[in-house]
């Protein structure tokens, strides 16, 4: 049996008619005799008969220049997108090498290779060398017999052709994102797509089991947990498999799954070409206003969306994703080691300033950890009571402080950005898409007045197309100012409520927004089993006008 039998069953050919081509039987003529064929389709849209009329013409043409085809190569691949990898034109063209055949066959030359004749160039080089060829039956090509040339005008044909495809998909695809379609690909668990709508709705059989996950990790639950959890009431995937924590996370995290078109973008190599990976799991789309372009009803509401993703993100370095328990510490990220060592040998002292991780009821210093204690004999101190003093100081320093001060204003700021992450995502974006369009005109205006690139007229439409962009762009990030009421956080009794009444990740949040880069230096005890107050030994540095100017 041949080895392409497979293929050949599945582009339908029938019994008689492989054998009346020939290709019922394997090739048994030598290498310089025979001839491989490669068959490639971008898409469903070229039925099987169409390829079928390819394979009977390469048949034809090898029959008449006296040789039989040892394997015929077929792959449903696009050949205009450099980043996806096509094996079975690797393996038509690797027999060649091999030395297996002499000759290799397409029906067309952009149907073999769309890079460009830089590419088919080297081909043609390796098939010079082996006294092997390329053929391109339709269009009467030999690469052996003076069609090199041709061979290399057609390639760049065909890889202009590629640039013109790719682009008008890329068009396509963003245009139809824009007017609130999701794109392409099955939608998240959960949801459901009618074909050909671009929108979403509620899965009738997974929406429970997608919304149960949802409530879970709103609760703060781990990923992990919500895996186990889901498991435990017997919910499955869509496939049918059990959940796991990454497969909760990735779900969780796509905008898709909150009914908000998602955008991702593709990695790239060092020289800027696209590779088939992509970064992240996506950002909501934005309009030029910075509002969220929908495409449906998800599982998630958007503002849900954003508080699943500041927890996640808030709780990376204590790898909530992976599974690890609620924060039940407050000086993770805060605390840094106050013992004084060597300054890189100059014998002057320094505090260690290396941060401290809690462990078994204490907090210890990461450098004493991890570079030894030649490097720094570093702090250790419960955790507990820290814990209290750091909290206390906190109060009594907010209450302390002016109600008109300029720091409660910077810290209910941040203390609104923890809170309403989606609002401070929105005027991230907001922002971004002002800076652009401000940048745009800058461009306009060097190619106007600098370079003489335009004419008047179109340097007038231009510009104010772009004006208009910045003018509602700036009304936009206005308006989400004016939304942003800070009056309440900006009381100093809210703020010790806020305070009183939050769980541990708040407090380490509220804790951040008080303090400036140092955080708080925790010096050592002076002997073991020392009962000077802990708040003695802690030196706080509370946010000033300087942080407020380096973070603005």
């Amino acid at each position: 049996m041949r080895e392409d039998h497979a293929t050949l069953a599945g582009l339908g050919l029938s019994p008689d008619e492989l054998e009346a081509m020939g290709l019922d039987k394997p090739a048994t003529a030598e290498p310089s005799g025979l001839m491989d064929a490669y068959l490639r389709r971008s898409n469903k849209k070229e039925d099987l008969a169409t390829l079928r009329g390819h394979l009977r013409d390469l048949v034809r043409w090898a029959q008449a220049d006296g040789l039989q085809i040892r394997h015929v190569w077929f792959e449903e691949l696009s050949a205009s997108k450099t980043h996806v990898r096509r094996r079975e034109f690797e393996k038509a063209t690797l027999a060649i090498m091999d030395g297996k055949s002499r000759t290799l066959g397409v029906w067309k030359t952009d149907r073999f290779d769309r890079r460009g004749m830089g590419a088919v160039g080297r081909l043609l080089d390796e098939f010079d060398r082996r006294q092997a060829r390329l053929v391109s039956i339709s269009e009467g090509l030999d690469s052996a017999r003076g069609g090199r040339m041709v061979f290399a005008i057609l390639s760049e044909r065909a890889r202009d052709e590629a640039k013109d495809i790719a682009k008008r998909v890329k068009i396509g695809h963003d245009s139809h994102k824009a007017e609130g379609r999701r794109g392409t690909g099955k939608p998240p668990f959960g949801l459901y797509s009618a074909a050909g709508s671009g929108k979403v709705e509620h899965h009738r059989d997974e929406y429970k089991t997608a919304r149960r996950l949802a409530d879970l990790l709103l609760a703060k639950k781990t990923t992990k947990h919500t895996a186990h959890q889901l498991n435990e009431e017997g919910h499955r995937t869509r496939n049918g498999a059990t959940w796991s924590p990454t497969a909760v996370s990735k779900l969780a995290q796509s905008p898709l799954f909150a009914g908000m078109v998602p955008v991702r973008r593709r990695k790239t190599d060092e020289y800027g070409n696209p590779l088939d990976r992509w970064e992240g799991y996506g950002e909501p789309l934005r309009d030029e206003k910075g509002e969220i372009v929908m495409c449906g009803e998800g599982v998630l509401t958007p503002a849900e969306w954003f508080k699943i993703k500041a927890l996640i993100v808030e709780r990376t370095d204590d790898r909530w994703a992976k599974g690890k328990p609620e924060a039940k510490y407050l000086g993770t990220g805060s605390y840094r080691c106050g013992r004084m060592r060597d300054k890189k040998g100059t014998g002057e002292l320094e505090p260690c300033g290396g941060s401290m991780s809690h462990r078994g009821g204490r907090y210890r210093c990461e450098v004493r950890q991890t570079r030894g204690k030649s490097i720094c004999e570093g702090v250790v101190t419960l955790a507990e009571r820290i814990d209290h003093a750091v909290g206390q100081a906190w109060v009594d320093h907010i209450s302390a402080l002016e109600p008109d001060d300029p720091v409660i204003t910077e810290m209910a700021r941040r203390w609104l950005a923890f809170a309403d992450p989606e609002t401070q995502a929105k005027k991230e974006e907001t922002q971004k898409a002002l800076e652009a369009a401000q940048k745009r005109v800058k461009r306009l205006e060097d190619d106007f007045y600098v370079y003489g690139k335009m004419d008047v007229e179109r340097f007038e439409e231009l510009s104010e197309g772009q004006r208009a962009v910045i003018e509602s762009t700036t009304a936009a990030l206005e308006a989400l100012d004016a939304e942003a009421d800070l009056t309440p956080l900006m009381q100093i009794e809210k703020l010790r409520e806020a305070w009183e009444g939050a769980d541990m990740a708040d407090k380490r949040m509220l804790l951040k927004c008080a303090l400036g880069r140092k955080g708080v230096t925790v010096s050592p005890a002076a002997r073991r089993g020392d009962r000077t107050p802990v708040l003695q030994r802690l030196e706080f540095d509370w946010m000033s006008k300087d942080d407020m100017a380096t973070r603005a």
